[in-house]
């Protein structure tokens, strides 16, 4: 009866190990927890919008060839971008230049090269760089700027308007013509005018 209940006990102490021995071969491994990867910084897109709303209005949209956008600056770099300006009276500013970026902390755009904006009744800015200041809302044209509309030529190193080519106020080197039959007869204008300065002095 001994010899019994030792085999017994024997065959279930057996039984218990390969018991546990399943349990543990057959217990799936916890996965290693997967490696941190940090998220790209920097993102670039093609054919892209940006747009500013200010109370459901739409400010201004830029439709760029192409954008960087950097997470850590703030700041979207853009190539050709052609643009559009809403003014409160619904005139549309359009313009286009080579490059650029828009700052998202302040909501400045700057924009350079080849800058031209027109105001859909004949007026038409160039100029070398291009501000949009979101406070107060101004643009800033600077280096070799030219106004036009009709006859009239204006030229400075700096304009500055706050209410979207209505009204100018040019800084450096300012002249305006009048009279200004058509671009081909600008510069001897221009030249006209030069001479009338240099004989008054």
């Amino acid at each position: 009866m001994e010899n019994k209940t030792k085999i017994l006990l024997g065959v279930l102490g057996i039984l218990f190990v390969c018991l546990v021995t399943w349990v543990i071969r057959t217990t799936p491994t916890e996965p290693p927890p997967d490696d941190f990867i940090e998220p790209p910084t920097v993102m670039e897109y093609e054919n892209n919008t940006l747009v500013e709303e200010k109370d459901g209005v739409k400010i201004w949209e830029l439709t760029t060839e192409k954008i960087r956008i950097d997470a850590n600056t703030h700041r979207a770099d853009f190539q050709n971008v052609k643009g559009k300006f809403y003014q409160e009276d619904g005139k549309v500013l359009e313009l286009t230049a080579i490059q650029g970026y828009y700052d998202q902390d302040s909501k400045d755009i700057h924009i350079e090269g080849d800058v031209v904006m027109t105001d859909g009744e004949g007026g038409k800015l160039e100029t070398v760089h291009l501000d949009w200041l979101s406070e107060p809302a101004m643009l800033i044209a600077t280096e070799d700027v030219k106004i036009s509309k009709d006859d009239m030529r204006a030229f400075a190193d700096r304009a500055e308007s706050m209410n979207g080519f209505r009204k100018f106020l040019l800084k450096g080197n300012a002249r305006v013509l009048k009279g200004v039959k058509d671009d081909e007869n600008e510069e001897s204008e221009i030249k006209d005018e030069e001479s009338e300065i240099k004989n008054q002095e």
